[in-house]
């Protein structure tokens, strides 16, 4: 998946604008709800060939929040000896290893402790992203969906399987809220 792919297959995802204010009559809300979606170009330059990267220079992302995980601006890209930190899931850091290419959550605090691997490369990663943000929108559109551990748990195991498998399968639990033990 390139970037370009990416941005399209999460505007395609964008719900109907009447459908939003059904349930949340806030115009402001619904604005920014849907600036999420359409993510603007700001650079043609192809700066890396990895398409994660990749969208973090060519596009403005930050209105990309996906499950409480969101983007670095491209100057706050920071790349130690092992990693290349990209953004954040809540407090925590989300890095590429840069001999995996994995993408992993470490703690903030403590980069040494890895909280949980997210995928095994970053085209899984962003594929992953788009089927959390599509099962949340499904979630935002009926209530039910939002209790129902089951429907959860199913849905990210299916996306743990795109991400690279079983040991993925935690960071996709928490993506999508399961509460279930």
């Amino acid at each position: 998946m390139t970037s370009s792919e990416f941005v399209e297959r999460l505007k395609a995802l964008a719900p109907d604008e009447k459908d939003i204010f059904e349930i949340e009559p806030d115009k402001e809300f619904v604005e920014q709800y849907l600036s999420s979606y359409s993510l603007k170009r700001i650079n043609d330059d192809t700066v890396s060939n990895d398409p994660l990267l990749d969208l973090i220079y060519k596009y403005d992302i930050s209105p990309l929040d996906i499950s409480m995980i969101g983007f670095n601006n491209k100057e706050d890209v920071l790349e130690t000896d092992k990693y290349i930190f990209f953004g954040k899931e809540e407090a925590n850091a989300l890095v590429i290893n840069k001999i995996t290419n994995e993408v992993i959550l470490l703690n903030s605090e403590d980069p040494d402790y890895i909280i949980s691997k997210c995928s095994k490369d970053t085209d899984s990663f962003l594929e992953a992203l788009l089927l959390v943000e599509e099962f949340n929108q499904q979630m935002f559109f009926d209530e039910d969906l939002v209790e129902d551990q089951i429907a959860i748990m199913a849905k990210a195991k299916e996306i743990a399987e795109i991400a690279g498998g079983e040991k993925y399968l935690n960071f996709h639990l928490n993506s999508l809220g399961y509460e279930g033990q």
